[in-house]
């Protein structure tokens, strides 16, 4: 890119170094350089197809759609007013400025969704301990910034990308609180098509994002193109098959029903809302397999034995006996079909090998 160091600007009194912005974004249409149309706007365009990208609330906007809740004028504008609140509020304050502006979240909803922002640090930490400890790192679906913070505060070259920049606002808030010695470059971009070159990144991650693609397969072979040979995509999201309750809609036992009589009963007790659709992690194993050649994946239950032990409360406590339960031999086998979070690991052959599919168990 030949120019390209305005678009992301760290807040007035904030002390944060950039990071280069490097790896540098391509055009997410046809993977070729990007370049500065006109300086006075930040406009950035691409020489080969012609196409052009704008600053969204302070980001370089590289969508090539709209997520499936907002359209791309209606989620810019979200993302503009909720960027007016950033520099005046706290992260609590800001989030809870978010839910205001969303009607279809009910009081006792917002709560929940508030207390899961505030604490998505810990589980990012979580979440890293599991990650080689060297090389760059991108995450999809960041969200608001949780598992970034953690990278960040740990020294790990880390990039994020989410189809929602009014959720990257508040990961930027998240991330200037902390005042982090580099700012973490953050870019509005659809998981199906991400603004880097082949073999960018040494490892991919993206915690509770499969669920929310309308196209999952396609999302999943960009974060294998992106990955260098030899390096991993951790994948967490929740098991279709955990008798507990939802974590979208806050209800129990859906997942016993069949989709239909699902949505008629999240309808009546939550009005009109979407239901991601989910997967068990064999399900999505055998998904990715179907789809990716020169890959081995394992999937088991999410390993949670890196929670943080700084978090003493009953989750914090719960969650570590959780990750320690299914490292037992049977225990592991029932976590992996029945436990909350599911986990899928691939890795992407240096050498063209021949691909191998792991079961819990072993290999098939």
């Amino acid at each position: 890119m030949k120019v390209l160091k305005s678009h992301q600007k760290p807040l007035r009194n904030q002390k944060v170094a950039t990071w280069h912005l490097k790896p540098e974004p391509v055009c997410p249409e046809c993977r070729s350089e990007l370049s500065v149309i006109h300086k006075a706007t930040g406009q950035i365009g691409c020489e080969t197809c012609k196409k052009g990208y704008s600053c969204c609330a302070g980001f370089l906007d590289l969508r090539t759609r709209s997520d499936r809740y907002l359209s791309l004028n209606q989620e810019r504008q979200k993302a503009k007013r909720l960027a007016d609140y950033e520099a005046k509020e706290s992260l609590e304050g800001l989030t809870r400025q978010y839910y205001r502006m969303t009607a279809d979240v009910s009081p006792s909803r917002r709560e929940m969704f508030v207390r899961h922002v505030l604490k998505s640090e810990l589980r990012g930490q979580a979440l890293l301990k599991l990650i080689p400890e060297s090389g760059t790192v991108l995450e999809v679906g960041a969200g608001t910034g949780g598992f970034l913070a953690a990278a960040a505060k740990a020294g790990r070259m880390i990039t994020g990308v989410d189809i929602a920049s009014r959720w990257l606002v508040v990961a930027r808030k998240r991330h200037s609180e902390l005042n982090l010695e580099h700012q973490v470059p953050l870019y509005p971009a659809c998981a199906e098509h991400l603004p880097w070159k082949d073999q960018t990144f040494d490892h991919t991650v993206a915690d509770s994002l499969l669920e929310h693609l309308e196209y999952p397969q396609e999302a999943i072979s960009e974060m294998i193109r992106v990955t260098k040979p030899g390096g991993t995509v951790l994948l967490w999201f929740p098991n279709r098959n955990w008798p507990g309750m939802d974590p979208h809609v806050g209800l129990r036992g859906l997942n016993f029903l069949n989709r239909s009589t699902a949505e008629r009963y999240i309808k009546w007790r939550r009005g009109n809302i979407h239901w991601p659709e989910m997967r068990s992690p064999r399900e999505w194993s055998r998904l990715i397999s179907e789809q990716n050649n020169f890959i081995e994946i394992q999937y088991q239950a999410a390993d949670l034995t890196g929670w943080p032990q700084s978090d003493c409360s009953m989750k914090g406590i719960c969650t570590r006996l959780l990750g320690n339960v299914s490292k037992l031999p049977v225990a592991s086998i029932l976590m992996t079909h029945f436990g909350p979070i599911g986990q899928i690991r691939i890795l992407k052959n240096a050498m063209g090998l021949k691909p191998f599919h792991f079961e819990p168990n072993g290999i098939v």
